[in-house]
């Protein structure tokens, strides 16, 4: 054999399996077409969130009067987008050379290039067949492709980051934690955009209280949102309710496809994702799918973590991946995160709980920084009161979201919350009085 184990695709899945397996003593070779680190890093997580970032602050110097700093000229600010590009790839490029210097260091071999897996120990790289005793498939996802709209006026994601300028009349196709962002991307940056929704809910998922969140913070910034079969196309226009707009791109953020590798046709396949078991083996046992490539989750942290598992497994290790301790972050304004099950999954498994919550209208820190706009909301079975979900909306919820991770992954208690300890002033107190409040013994409330 010439490796132990070979790895399609080197996004959040691949480099973070890669640097495990070397790690742990496996001569192993990692293969993407195109660059380390995957959408994520190149085009997606990293990218969009930098330019999220920027637009946020663009729209909080705005503010700067109210917290009495005095002299900023509103009418003089302007969104440069070639220095937040330039920002965006530095910080691309200090990313991809840290994994690179990963791999480096625990021995794994890059190929860039296109791999055809042959069978379940052959794979074809740059005209060389090479044999491996395990396959690790991590080639990810793309939007699918959009055909409501004129295709010279599309835009995928990853050309966005190429574009000299932005467009200023741009529909943001699709549905989606992506396209929610993108949208207020483009609004944060005084640009109007119109979501055209191709399915409702907004977010794929089962949860009535985060869609519900989600439209409220579109609506505060009266972005248009248009569902697909309510909009008819002629040109450069769309009509909707007997009203016309123009638009000049369309960035399409369609739901994803699997970005499949030549493969033997013996890998199952459902709805278009690699068919895996609870241990991310395909239907050739040597071979595993992890990341978006098998349909699990569309979460980089998910794909990383699927990936370490995979690992294990291959060392002999068989705990299975717990997808409801992977959060689920969005990036508006105000952030929104969530981890565990939802209402509508407690429901479905007639499990007795209760919802407890607690307003950033009441946290000194949310007050001072004038982002008090949010709430968490707890959900703790009623016999043990363990907590068995957990949803914030605030300022920094995404940060936030990874102690109620631990809290549930530690299979704590509505009383473990209400003793925990948490800094003033802090949003994170937050945690602390849901937490009293859950147990009956609330203090600001």
């Amino acid at each position: 054999m010439d490796y132990d184990l070979i790895i399609i695709g080197a996004g959040p899945a691949g480099y973070v399996s890669a640097i495990r397996a070397g790690q742990t003593g496996l001569k192993t070779l990692i293969i993407d077409e195109k660059y380390v680190g995957g959408m994520c890093l190149n085009w997606g997580c990293i990218p969009t969130k930098s330019i999220i970032e920027s637009a946020k602050l663009y729209q909080r110097v705005k503010t700067a009067d109210t917290f009495g700093v005095d002299g900023v000229d509103v009418d003089l600010l302007h969104f440069n987008w070639g220095k937040v590009k330039k920002k965006t790839n530095t910080s691309v490029r200090k990313l991809t050379k840290g994994i690179e210097y990963l791999w480096k260091k625990n021995g794994v071999e890059f190929i860039q290039g296109r791999a055809s897996i042959l069978s379940d120990h052959k794979v074809e790289v740059d005209q060389r067949i090479l044999e491996t005793k395990y396959i690790l498939i991590s080639t990810g996802s793309k939007p699918a492709v959009q055909s409501t709209f004129r295709a010279e006026k599309t835009i995928e994601i990853e050309s966005l980051f190429g574009l000299e300028t932005l467009p200023v009349k741009p529909i943001i196709y699709g549905r989606g934690s992506t396209a929610v962002e993108l949208a207020l991307f483009f609004k944060f940056i005084d640009i109007d955009p119109i979501l055209v929704l191709t399915d409702t809910p907004i977010l794929p998922i089962d949860d009535e209280f985060i869609n519900m969140q989600v439209d409220k913070i579109l609506k505060k910034e009266k972005i248009k949102v248009f569902p697909i079969n309510e909009i008819s196309v002629r040109d450069a226009v769309i009509v909707y309710q007997e009203k016309e707009y123009e638009y000049d791109a369309v960035v399409n953020s369609s739901l994803r496809m699997a970005s499949l590798p030549p493969m033997p046709n013996e890998i199952e396949l459902t709805d278009g994702f690699i068919t895996v078991n609870e241990h991310l083996q395909t239907s050739i046992p040597n071979i595993y799918a992890v990341g978006d490539v098998n349909g699990k989750s569309f979460l980089a942290h998910s794909a990383s973590v699927q990936g370490l598992a995979a690992i294990d497994h291959i060392h002999g290790k068989v705990e299975p991946v717990d997808f409801l301790l992977h959060p689920l972050n969005i990036y508006t304004e105000p952030e929104i995160a969530s981890v565990g099950q939802t209402e509508e999954m407690l429901k479905a498994g007639n499990i007795e709980y209760r919802v407890s919550e607690f307003s950033l209208n009441a946290n000194g820190k949310a007050i001072i920084e004038g982002n008090n706009n949010g709430l968490i909301r707890v959900l703790h079975e009623t016999k043990y009161q363990q907590v068995l979900g957990v949803q914030i909306v605030a300022n920094n919820a995404t940060d936030m979201i990874a102690e109620a991770s631990l809290l549930l992954e530690m299979e704590g208690t509505i009383y473990d919350l209400a003793r925990s300890v948490h800094a003033h002033p802090t949003i994170s107190e937050v945690f602390m009085e849901v937490g009293m409040i859950g147990s009956d013994t609330p203090v600001h409330n």
